[in-house]
């Protein structure tokens, strides 16, 4: 996959990359992020994907369905970036999914 999926911006100045040319390349991007989070549970991974969902959940190409979940989405994705911040020393116990 290309370098893209795993783009962490971190607020110093980054940003996300282009996706004028293609809109379904954020959606990929931001599926490769979900997917890699539960190994990681950090939080630049978590912020990388609050920026992905808003990506997606503006880009009026996509449809409508895909960006009403991606802006339903970012709030729970920035709790996440929040808890998983919260996590102390490497036995910290892994954060569980609920759905």
């Amino acid at each position: 996959m290309s370098n893209f999926c795993t783009f962490c911006p971190d607020g110093d100045g980054e940003s996300l990359p282009e996706y004028d040319s293609s809109p379904e390349l954020a959606l990929a991007a931001l599926l490769t992020l979900m997917t890699n989070f539960p190994a990681r549970c950090s939080p630049a991974l978590a912020r990388s994907i609050v920026a992905h969902l808003r990506v997606v959940s503006q880009d009026g190409r996509l449809d409508g369905v895909l960006r009403e979940c991606a802006e339903q989405l970012i709030s729970n994705w920035e709790a996440l970036e929040v808890l998983s911040g919260a996590r102390i020393g490497p036995m910290a116990e892994p954060l569980r999914a609920v759905n």
